[in-house]
Formats: C-alpha cells, structure tokens, sequence
C-alpha cells in the first residue's frame, strides 16, 4: 500500500523539474530539496538561479544550495532531516559515503540511459551522436561508484530519426516524471528487487564540451547528422563561414541515395545548392546536409534564405573555413 515517504530531492538541471513537480504533485510525499547555488550565466554573466529552484521557489519546500554538499555540517543537516529516501537526478556534484548511508531505504538515481550502457555526464547526447537506436531511463541503488548501482528499473524508448538531444532530453525526462511514483513506491514496499549491473558491458561517456560541436564535413552525412542531432541545443553545432563561427540550429539528411548528382564531384563543405528552405552542404559522401536553420556570430537565429540574403552566398561557398 501507499506509504507517506520523507524525500529529500537532490538535482539542478532541467531534466529533474518533472520528476520534481510529479513529487510534490504526490501528496503522499513530504520533501526537501537540495541543489546548486545561485551562479552567474550567459553574456552579461547574471547571477541566476538553477532551474530547479526556479520550479519550486513559489511552493512550500524547503531549499537548501550548499556550495559543497558533502561539508560536514550539511552532512549533518540531511541527518537530522531523517529521509526515507534521497533521490538524486542531474545534480552535478558526488555524494560522499556519509550521505548515501542517510536515508532509511536509499540513495536513488535517475540516469538518461540503459545501464551499464552510457555511464557517465551525457549519455544523452553520446547516444545520438553515435548512432543508437534505442535508449531509456535507469533508476538504481546509488554507491560509491559512478551509475554503478544496483538496477532497481529500466524503461527503453526508441530513438527518433530526427530528434535532437533536446527532444530527446525532455521525452526522457517526462518518462522519468510519469514513473518516479510509482517506482519509489513499488521499491520502499519491496515490490522491486535491485539487480547488480552486468560491469563487462559498462560503457562511458565523458562530459560534453563546445568542441564537441565542430563540424568536421569530410565524415560521412549520416555522423555529421548524428552529431548536430546531438548537441542541439547544447553545447550547440557549429561550422565557419570565412573565418566566422555560424552555430546550427535546424538540419535535416539526404542520404546518397537521395542525392543522384549535387555532391558527387565536391570537396567537403562545399554549398552545391540553395533552396528555398535549406542550403545544401556537401561531406565525406554522396550524402548531403541540409541547414535549415543557423545563427551567425553576432546576430540572431535566422532562416536559410535569410542567411543567404543578408550574406550573399552562392553556390560553390565553403563551410568550415
């Protein structure tokens, strides 16, 4: 049966609002939660707070934002909150053994892949850049270890053709707001056995970085696609154009298959055709990148046919220089 459960709640980016709102939604739950410190963002380097703040600020929760969670007097404050459980989704810090031994049934995690596959800061956007087709959310029992815990649930979603980490991250992070109740409270009834993770299996990945959103044309369509499907909109795709960055913001893939003729005699990056919804980018194959939309360095999100207007480009201009 359904029990009043004492959650503490550790997270702070925006894939943990949901699963946050789908708690305190539960009127079966009394929480706490705990996230990072407000912190300066963007250009004009503004001190503003994490989303999960933002998403509980007007709500009666107590928040707490250590600089370092695992200080020994706040160590000591979750002590005293006595919780049944500590869930944590995306919070950006490890949990020191003192705060995993906390909580009376566990320390539980919430990570965007099927593990052991995809440990690690991003699974989510590795998962379309490399290509897979299907994914998921893992609930496990934390440990000292890094998304080595126990499995306590899995859900798969397959992949969409076009979906970009951002499509992607939001889709995952409602399955996991749709099914957190339900699983925490299956779990603390022990109606759920955790399962060790197969470790000969286990893949990482490592956290994203800008440079992971360069466009190198001389790959393949298909991994040049993956690639600005999956760091969209961060750490954001990016090529040149005459020595300034231009980040991508909507593309789409035309397989060789597609492609009879344009691009078969052109050097990688090469513009072999401008439509009236795209330009039509050359790379390592037959294949071709369609960029629908773009923002050069300095300006606003614009159209292709903008861009071609106010740039003047012409076919036979090269991207990634």
């Amino acid at each position: 049966m359904d029990t009043i459960t004492k959650i503490i709640f550790i997270g702070t980016a925006e894939f943990g609002v949901p699963v946050l709102e789908a708690l305190i939604n539960n009127k079966k739950n009394i929480l706490q939660v705990v996230t990072q410190p407000d912190r300066p963002r963007g250009r004009g380097k503004k001190i503003l707070p994490p989303p999960i703040k933002k998403a509980v600020v007007d709500r009666k929760v107590t928040i707490f934002q250590p600089e370092n969670i695992n200080e020994i007097n706040f160590v000591k404050k979750l002590e005293a909150l006595e919780p049944d459980i500590i869930l944590v989704v995306a919070y950006g810090q490890i949990l020191s053994e003192k705060i995993l031994n906390i909580p009376k049934v566990g320390c539980i995690n919430i990570h965007g892949s099927l593990l052991p596959e995809y440990r690690g800061a991003a699974p989510i956007n590795w998962v379309i850049i490399n290509g897979e087709k299907e994914t998921g959310i893992t609930f496990i029992c934390m440990n000292s270890k890094v998304d080595d815990g126990d499995i306590i649930a899995r859900f798969k979603v397959d992949i969409l053709p076009n979906e970009t980490f951002g499509e992607l991250s939001e889709r995952l992070s409602n399955l996991s707001a749709k099914t957190i109740n339900k699983v925490l409270n299956d779990f603390q009834n022990k109606k759920l056995s955790p399962i060790p993770q197969n470790r000969k299996i286990a893949t990482y990945t490592r956290k994203m970085n800008k440079k992971d959103g360069e466009i190198n044309w001389k790959e393949k369509s298909k991994k040049i696609y993956n690639r600005i499907r999956g760091t969209i909109p961060t750490p954001g795709a990016y090529t040149y154009y005459k020595g300034k960055k231009i980040k991508i913001t909507q593309s789409s893939w035309i397989s060789g298959d597609e492609n009879q003729s344009l691009s078969h005699a052109a050097f990688p990056g090469v513009i072999v055709a401008i439509e009236k919804d795209g330009l039509l980018v050359s790379t390592g194959d037959s294949g071709l990148i369609k960029i629908i939309k773009l923002i050069p360095a300095g300006a606003k999100e614009m159209s292709a046919g903008q861009f071609v207007n106010g740039y003047k480009i012409k076919i036979e201009n090269t991207l990634g220089e």
